[in-house]
């Protein structure tokens, strides 16, 4: 359950790129966590989105934490559904585009993901 927790923190990072998690986010990240990891409860991801917010952590941090190449592509696709539910452009998200470049992911794979 370790990694679903970090691949949620790394959607919320992504979303909080703007400074804040609008209801549309958090809406799409309960409905995307919950289609990706059926056996996590909703109250389980509410726990962790409080627990992101109280935490200090870097994004590197979190994305130390994801070494597998599917689990990053989750994260990513994740992130994606969350960060736009509110209309914002994708490619102009500044966090997004350091998490793929951290992980060296191109858009094209997360496409295809």
């Amino acid at each position: 359950m370790v990694y679903e927790e970090n691949i949620i923190k790394i959607a919320l990072y992504v979303a909080c790129n703007d400074g804040v998690l609008s209801e549309e986010e958090e809406s799409q990240l309960i409905k995307s966590c919950l289609r990706n990891f059926p056996s996590i409860d909703q109250k389980k991801i509410d726990f962790w989105i409080e627990k992101f917010f109280e935490e200090d952590l870097l994004l590197e941090d979190y994305c130390d934490k994801i070494a597998e190449l599917e689990d990053r592509l989750t994260a990513l696709n994740i992130a994606t559904e969350t960060a736009s539910a509110d209309g914002l452009e994708l490619r102009e998200n500044l966090a997004l585009s350091r998490v793929m470049n951290y992980w060296d992911i191109p858009w094209e794979e997360i496409t295809r993901a």
